[in-house]
């Protein structure tokens, strides 16, 4: 059996996390299986070749297929590709593809944007870029419904709205939790010696540090902070970040001793990062699933997060919620939850409750591959 494993179009963010944990997890499995996996920049910089079992094969992709001007370039090198491996399906993590491939193809949607049209976060951006955005959505709708016969999704909702919105048949899209990356597991990267350990500026005696592993996009709503920093200046409040330099600068403009920005960070540090800080702290206005929160439970940090169904489905009673429009409310709940200790442990025994029902990342790839197997060996009537 031959599976291509598509991460071409893959740059940044939860995506490709998701992509190197499942790569990753098929070291574990039957070897009769061959894997034909394409790395984009991002996934080659993590991936290991000489790690990986003989049935495995990797092929660098130099670029996405995503922009046009190297579009007809990378497409002509996939079906290249394609064409001398014969896989019996593919499989790309996550979509839109911008690649048809002639093989059954399987992919993954985990864009919020595409199947919530009345999102609040449309809301949020100016008018000329909520016209932009829509239409963007509708290209890259265009594309997941050309490129491909199946879907899988990480929640049942985002399957029901996925169906409606881009009118596909439900009994072709499949859905698999997301997950923590298996290197939460790991003890080796809280521990100050390894070498992708982040030392943190030292902790005041009274600080209370939040943190949110996250790029900026406009869904994540990071530029609330502005408005609560002075709100927040007679308390020792601290905020971690991991933005880019250009998107700090452009974010929060005036400088501030209450965010320590790290810059990207390799998955690998992440453990050290929430090891060092006290709650995660996620004004996000739109997800599918936000592998931030079963971090934050399996780090047995206290979470605080959008009042939002979605954020709502996932942590249930393991977070405390805020109007994450209203500056006044989310500092509020952070004084709240910073000078009350029983309510951090409350929480915290809520999210180890909580955890027990997430996908690990064996069982996430377990899902994935089962479902390609389905696909390989029928087509038809196909039931989730």
């Amino acid at each position: 059996m031959k599976i291509l494993i598509n991460t071409s179009n893959l740059y940044v963010g939860g995506g490709v996390h998701v992509a190197l944990s499942f790569i990753n997890e098929l070291k574990h499995f039957n070897e009769a299986r061959k894997y034909y996996i394409f790395l984009s920049q991002a996934t080659n910089k993590h991936i290991e070749p000489k790690t990986f079992p003989d049935n495995f094969h990797f092929y660098f992709i130099e670029n996405s297929p995503a922009p046009l001007k190297t579009r007809k370039k990378i497409v002509e090198k996939l079906d290249s590709l394609e064409a001398q491996i014969k896989p019996d399906m593919v499989f790309t993590i996550f979509g839109p593809s911008y690649w048809r491939p002639k093989a059954k193809h399987l992919l993954g949607v985990a864009d919020g944007w595409v199947y919530n049209p009345d999102s609040v976060a449309y809301d949020r951006l100016p008018f000329l870029k909520r016209i932009k955005m829509r239409l963007h959505v509708n290209y890259k709708i265009h594309y997941l419904k050309r490129d491909a016969e199946y879907y899988v999704l990480e929640t049942l909702d985002a399957k029901k709205k996925l169906a409606q919105t881009v009118s596909l048949n439900e009994d072709n899209i499949f859905v698999v939790g997301n997950t923590y990356s298996s290197i939460f597991d790991d003890e080796n990267f809280t521990k100050e010696e390894n070498e992708f350990y982040i030392n943190l500026p030292e902790k005041d005696e009274d600080e209370f540090r939040l943190m949110y592993i996250a790029h900026n996009h406009v869904n994540k709503n990071l530029k609330i902070i502005n408005d609560l920093l002075p709100l927040l200046e007679d308390y020792n409040i601290k905020f971690v970040l991991t933005l880019d330099e250009t998107s700090f600068k452009n974010l929060f403009p005036k400088k501030t001793d209450k965010i320590i920005n790290l810059g990207p960070i390799p998955q690998k540090s992440c453990p050290s990062v929430y090891k060092q800080c006290d709650a995660l702290f996620a004004p996000t206005l739109l997800e599918t699933f936000s592998a931030a929160y079963p971090e934050a439970m399996k780090m047995e940090k206290p979470i605080l997060t959008s009042e939002y169904s979605f954020a709502k489905d996932i942590c249930e009673d393991a977070a405390l919620y805020f109007d994450p429009f209203e500056p006044e409310d989310i500092v509020q709940k952070i004084k709240l939850l910073g000078s009350d200790r029983k309510m951090q442990e409350k929480l915290i025994e809520k999210g180890k409750e909580r955890f027990k029902h997430f996908e690990t990342a064996r069982s996430r790839a377990e899902k994935y591959i089962d479902i390609c197997e389905k696909i390989i060996d029928d087509d038809q009537g196909l039931i989730c």
